[in-house]
């Protein structure tokens, strides 16, 4: 009986029809126009904001982080907490990556490239034995 009322029921009665209709007070953009050329440039210049620049400096920089991060991720003070460690050997990771990539856009030796792998892997390495080792309380 609840099936036979169920197909009875139409739910596109119970909803008015929408109408379709367009404002004349919205013009639509030229071809052309300066609109639709400016929306082309900031997309441009949106985009190289968004990919970082590979030079020289930015290697420099993320090898110095690598290099000062990896040294307080391999040996913590006695003081530090878990989490402080792990904060660390994580940034000591990624800026070990970053040196990386700005190595193999840079097209610098082979030598560099297999430095920052060891120093990335040694940091993956004590950030999976720290993770291991027990609870992480806050310190």
């Amino acid at each position: 009986m609840a099936a036979a009322m169920l197909s009875d029921a139409r739910p596109t009665a119970a909803v008015p029809a929408l109408t379709v209709t367009s404002s004349a007070a919205q013009p639509m953009a030229a071809a052309g126009s300066d609109a639709t050329a400016n929306q082309g440039v900031a997309l441009a210049s949106i985009l190289r904001k968004d990919h970082p620049i590979y030079t020289a400096a930015a290697l420099a920089k993320a090898a110095s982080a690598c290099t000062r991060m990896a040294a307080l991720c391999e040996k913590p003070s006695p003081s530090i907490g878990k989490p402080s460690q792990i904060r660390d050997c994580m940034t000591c990771s990624n800026a070990c990556y970053f040196a990386r990539v700005l190595v193999m856009a840079l097209d610098r030796p082979t030598h560099e490239l297999t430095h920052w792998r060891i120093v990335e892997t040694t940091c993956n390495r004590v950030f999976k034995a720290i993770t291991r080792s027990g609870i992480i309380t806050p310190s």
